[in-house]
């Protein structure tokens, strides 16, 4: 029986109710294929109605916080437009084994959107799962950030239509978070400039998992691995689209891992483990030309300890030749770059219009001297062998590391 409870918050009144839901029903088909992944618990779900004119405040999350305890909870965005005055953040909420769910029962129909610097944030959370909602407008900053925490998933969502965004429309970021999965969502016009991207990972995130999504026209790289060691990464089964029309013409990286060591020594490493594989790399013959590059390795600035990422121009030569063996080109990418040809698994893609798979390219910057700055291929110093081959191999990639 449902049993419905009242509860009065500080600034608003929430109305809850409990019942038990089918744990098995599939998520939403995108693009054609169905995706069907059990987000199940054996406890009955609470129900938490939201409309735009609901206050988010820190009691409002303080009571979801106290219901967790017992049951999972769904928050249920009523349709609508909730413009924002002040972010939406969640700190220090979940439960492992009661997930909480950040919903609207039809994809895009709860509109997030606000003139602020960031539409939602999660620090210190756990086992969270943002489902169908859309991110839009003239925010700043970010869309969405997920920090320190672990076990989020965003499901279904949309990122559109973003033009001011500096950093990104999403970003996962620090060492302590990890098993970050963006799935199924779609991505669309998003940045003002080079220093936003679709997906941002950084300072240490890992497992960040961007699986089967949808990414047209993005003013920076699409999705980036920034170095500090963010690593095991995967990115499986998306489609990239670069329109060559976005702001200037511009056709960005599609997934980029870069350091910026702006001190020296340098305090950025690369990090070393990513598996990229059944992704459509489409690049239009419109716009700017020379940047068309499915995955780069990018260095600005100085070397890091132990690392020399402003190599000599011979070792570029070595790197970037056809005649060099794959033992040689590993060797100064283990000894240079801490980069291990073996733990960087790339095949399986479709290319359009693409210059080239897999590279690296060094820059200065920041004061450093750069012996040698450019861009070579080394795609085949990286592993072709071992990807995933389903949509749930993908998911569980890397799991076996904890």
């Amino acid at each position: 029986m449902k049993k419905c409870i009242l509860l009065l918050g500080v600034t608003s009144i929430f109305l809850f109710s409990c019942g038990k839901q089918d744990i098995h029903q599939p998520l939403e088909a995108l693009n054609g294929k169905e995706k069907v992944k059990s987000e199940s618990s054996t406890l009955a779900t609470t129900i938490v109605n939201v409309t735009p004119s609901t206050t988010f405040n820190s009691a409002f999350w303080s009571n979801i916080q106290t219901l967790l305890q017992s049951n999972p909870v769904d928050v249920v965005f009523a349709d609508g437009t909730y413009n924002l005055t002040s972010t939406i953040s969640l700190s220090n909420i979940g439960h492992a084994t009661n997930r909480l769910q950040l919903k609207c029962n039809t994809i895009g129909s709860a509109i997030i959107t606000g003139s602020i610097s960031k539409l939602m944030g999660l620090s210190y959370c756990q086992n969270i799962l943002i489902h169908r909602l859309k991110f839009t407008g003239p925010v700043t900053d970010y869309g969405l950030t997920i920090q320190r925490s672990q076990n989020v998933t965003v499901a279904y969502c949309r990122f559109e239509d973003m033009p001011n965004v500096y950093y990104g429309a999403l970003g996962a970021h620090y060492a302590t978070s990890d098993n970050i999965i963006v799935r199924q969502n779609q991505f669309a016009n998003v940045g003002v400039g080079s220093t936003a991207h679709m997906v941002y990972g950084a300072y240490g995130v890992t497992r960040l998992k961007v699986i089967d999504n949808t990414f047209t026209d993005c003013a920076g790289s699409f999705v980036r691995f920034r170095g500090d060691n963010s690593t095991h990464g995967v990115v499986y089964g998306n489609t990239f689209t670069s329109t060559g029309t976005y702001l200037t013409g511009v056709n960005p990286i599609f997934v980029e891992v870069p350091v910026f060591n702006d001190v020296n020594p340098g305090d950025e490493k690369f990090g070393t483990s990513f598996m990229i594989t059944k992704n459509n790399f489409n690049y239009s013959t419109s716009g700017n030309q020379s940047t068309r590059y499915a995955l780069v390795f990018h260095h600005s600035g100085y070397n890091p300890t132990g690392r020399t990422h402003l190599i000599s121009a011979a070792d570029a030569a070595t790197l970037g030749s056809g005649s060099s063996t794959v033992a040689a080109k590993r060797a100064i990418m283990s000894s240079n770059l801490g980069l291990d040809g073996t733990k960087i698994l790339f095949g399986g893609n479709t290319n359009t219009n693409v210059a080239a798979n897999v590279s690296y390219r060094c820059q200065g910057g920041y004061g450093a001297v750069a012996p040698w700055t450019g861009i070579v291929s080394i795609g085949t110093a990286v592993t072709a062998t071992g990807l995933a081959s389903t949509y749930e191999e993908a998911l569980a990639f890397y799991d076996d590391l904890y």
